[in-house]
């Protein structure tokens, strides 16, 4: 079992492998902790592929006390290179927790699972942490995926 004593859906999974085979499957997956804290469940699909409306997703994530929810995600960043070397994709995996709205013991979970779902989904090309909305900006994504070297 797991160090946080959760366990992956199998959904997570190959709604995971779904992505990576692209092929008009989506373009960004949300995972959340289960309502019984037992297990990490999607939580979302999508195939939008403008990513402030993603962001947008994720941003509105709440728990029932109002504050923000933690989420995972994973995000199929596309991008330029520059001087026409070509269209490339990296497969993010993203933790969005934010440190200023989230209750503490969201926060201590989800920190505590993130390996565990990430260990379950092999592929993910990059790990992006995010402590607050500003931190969720395309342009900062973008640079990390294509090393500096991606247009926007």
């Amino acid at each position: 079992m797991p160090v946080s004593g959760l366990s992956v859906n199998p959904e997570c999974v190959s709604a995971f492998n779904e992505l990576k085979l692209g092929r008009g499957g989506p373009k960004y997956i949300i995972y959340k902790i289960s309502d019984d804290q037992k297990e990490i469940v999607v939580d979302e699909k999508g195939s939008e592929a403008d990513y402030d409306v993603f962001r947008e997703k994720l941003l509105e994530k709440k728990e029932k006390s109002g504050k923000d929810r933690p989420s995972y995600a994973i995000y199929d960043v596309e991008f330029e290179l520059e001087g026409g070397e070509g269209k490339r994709s990296k497969i993010a995996f993203i933790t969005y927790i934010n440190q200023d709205n989230t209750g503490v013991k969201s926060r201590m979970v989800y920190a505590s699972s993130r390996e565990t779902l990430k260990n379950a989904l092999n592929g993910i090309a990059m790990n992006w942490q995010a402590n607050d909305p500003g931190e969720l900006e395309w342009a900062d994504l973008l640079k990390e995926a294509s090393k500096g070297k991606g247009t926007i």
